[in-house]
């Protein structure tokens, strides 16, 4: 019954923190205040009342639509909070409510943030991966502390994964002259080595690589996306993370036998 309760709480707090994030990559692009003005309407400017306000289910009931003007709301806000949900509730049926369990699901709506934030804006804030940075050590010491972990395979992971993107920066830059990754993707990469390991690199890439490609190709082919238009890859890098997280460490053993 109280793992019930956890996952329930634990869902929720998933699509609560969609939803603030879901501010901040409307506003902080605008350099406007995430604090005010309240939630609003951005046709007419109503402001939200409460019940306007609850994460997935006021799109609901509200048809995706303002209540005084019925304009549109973006659909984006459901499915940003339904990933938000669903990533939180998979991830405590995978760990259960450990303390690996508390530092991955910062990690993940860490994650989450960076995704979205990318996919609108095409970079990434430095403080974001400098909290990602920070709660990475700290999961990595209690890893190394208290779970007997080797730490060589995280940092291993971090600068292979460091190395790999800095040569695709360079490569891009000498062959294309241009910056084919951001400083940010790179750092991006190396802390994400540093969570997730060196035996679960092949695993993220990979994923990253398919769901990209896939989706990019389909973007172009139906017209809502050109040739020449830059390519959001902290989504799908942050997915290739993500799974490696849940099911890396399972994945890995299967194929080897282990």
């Amino acid at each position: 019954m109280i793992e019930i309760v956890v996952g329930i709480f634990a869902t929720i707090l998933g699509a609560v923190f969609a939803s603030f994030f879901g501010v901040i990559i409307s506003r902080v692009p605008k350099h406007k205040s995430i604090i005010t003005p309240p939630s609003h309407c951005d046709t007419c400017g109503h402001e939200l009342s409460w019940y306007e306000n609850i994460p997935i289910f006021s799109y609901i009931f509200l048809g995706g639509k303002c209540k005084t003007c019925k304009g549109r709301i973006s659909p984006f806000s459901l499915i940003y909070e339904i990933i938000g949900a669903l990533s939180i509730l998979l991830l405590y049926l995978q760990y259960k409510l450990t303390y690996e369990f508390l530092f991955l699901s910062v990690i993940v709506l860490l994650l989450l943030l960076i995704a979205g934030y990318d996919y609108y804006t095409n970079e990434i804030l430095d403080i974001f991966w400098i909290l990602l940075l920070i709660v990475s050590i700290g999961l990595g010491v209690y890893r190394v502390i208290v779970l007997n972990h080797n730490i060589f395979d995280y940092l291993i992971g971090g600068g292979i994964l460091l190395l790999f993107f800095l040569l695709i920066k360079l490569l891009s830059y000498l062959i294309f002259k241009k910056d084919g990754l951001g400083t940010g993707d790179v750092i991006f990469m190396a802390v994400s080595g540093l969570i997730i390991g060196y035996k679960t690199i092949l695993i993220t890439l990979l994923v990253a690589g398919v769901i990209g490609s896939v989706i990019e190709l389909t973007l172009i082919a139906t017209k809502k996306k050109d040739r020449e238009s830059m390519i959001p890859f902290l989504p799908y890098l942050s997915l290739g993370v993500y799974v490696s997280i849940l099911y890396g460490n399972t994945i890995v053993n299967f194929i080897f036998g282990a």
